[in-house]
């Protein structure tokens, strides 16, 4: 179980892609998943992410920057697994909100941060993706370049974890330059740096869901506090947790405990009576489509909507 959970990385790029389609089919069959639950332990019911038919890093290569790009420097995204494989809008989106505040967007060498392996209790293979990924984050930090990242949990990976893992100088100073993608823009908007150039008109009511592992890095809500600046927009935030954690959700033996959890926020979002939800937290995202029936973006994809700036990529 912990084995077949703990590398999203290394499925993503075998899946992703031209196999997307059959995959996603065949995630899609009932039988299939309960067969493959007696198999690898993971739960028949956990809505699982689908495959991109076009990985993030494919759209990087033959993306147009936008004519703002590089006016105040560049940033290293760090895309993450979900971002990489799965989501490609997510960091998609993040390079054109960037690219709209001055940035231009490098993504270096990655692999998977090694939190789902931690979620296994296997030290030695997260501590080895460790070592990859501050080798090549450092490079990044010495040439100037910010470390953004948008997803939760590897940002709280890479801050808070790779100091212990590691215990090195270079896992500290990357842990020092690494940024949440909202806790990133929010400190522009607190220097009066952040584009106002809404061009896409107000995003109405917006319910956001505050993901546990962004409020364990002690940033607050910035993506709460970023789409607040939209005119015409009102932010309801919902705290409660969607009880995923990690992969520990999606494990069999713990599936029903941790979606009778998530239901403080099943209810939280019902209260909002919101037009568009947002969560920092793919997996979060996935919990939300399960249990309440909408899709919930996240708020860097909200914040290109308002921009007009937004992309989509299959």
């Amino acid at each position: 179980q912990d084995r077949a959970l703990g590398e999203p990385g290394l499925l993503g790029g075998l899946t992703a892609g031209p196999l997307a389609p059959v995959a996603n089919l065949v995630s899609a069959s009932r039988l299939v998943r309960k067969v493959a639950e007696t198999a690898t332990g993971i739960s028949a019911d956990f809505p699982l992410p689908p495959f991109a038919t076009t990985t993030f890093e494919r759209w990087l290569g033959s993306h147009e920057a936008l004519p703002e790009a590089g006016q105040r420097g560049t940033v290293a995204l760090f895309a993450t697994c979900l971002g990489d494989f799965n989501f490609p809008s997510m960091p998609a989106n993040a390079v054109r909100v960037l690219e709209k505040n001055g940035y231009a967007v490098v993504r270096p060498r990655q692999v998977c941060c090694g939190i789902p392996n931690l979620d296994g209790g296997d030290i030695a293979a997260a501590q080895e993706k460790a070592r990859v990924t501050v080798a090549s984050l450092l490079a990044e930090v010495e040439a100037g370049r910010p470390i953004v990242v948008p997803g939760p949990t590897c940002s709280y990976t890479i801050r808070k974890e790779y100091p212990e893992l590691l215990g090195t100088a270079a896992a500290r100073k990357v842990a020092e330059n690494t940024f949440d993608v909202m806790e990133f823009l929010d400190k522009l908007r607190r220097k009066k740096e952040l584009s106002l150039a809404f061009d896409g008109g107000p995003l109405g009511k917006v319910s956001y869901h505050a993901a546990c592992h962004l409020r364990a890095q002690k940033v607050g809500f910035p993506g709460a506090r970023l789409l607040g600046q939209v005119r015409g927009t009102e932010v309801a935030t919902v705290q409660e947790c969607c009880a995923v954690d990690g992969t520990w959700g999606m494990k069999a033996q713990y599936y029903a405990l941790g979606q009778r959890y998530a239901q403080g926020l099943r209810r939280g979002l019902e209260g909002t009576d919101a037009a568009l939800f947002v969560t920092d937290c793919m997996l979060s995202a996935r919990r939300i489509l399960q249990e309440n029936g909408v899709v919930a973006v996240h708020p860097v994809e909200a914040l290109a909507r308002a921009y007009g700036v937004a992309v989509g990529v299959p």
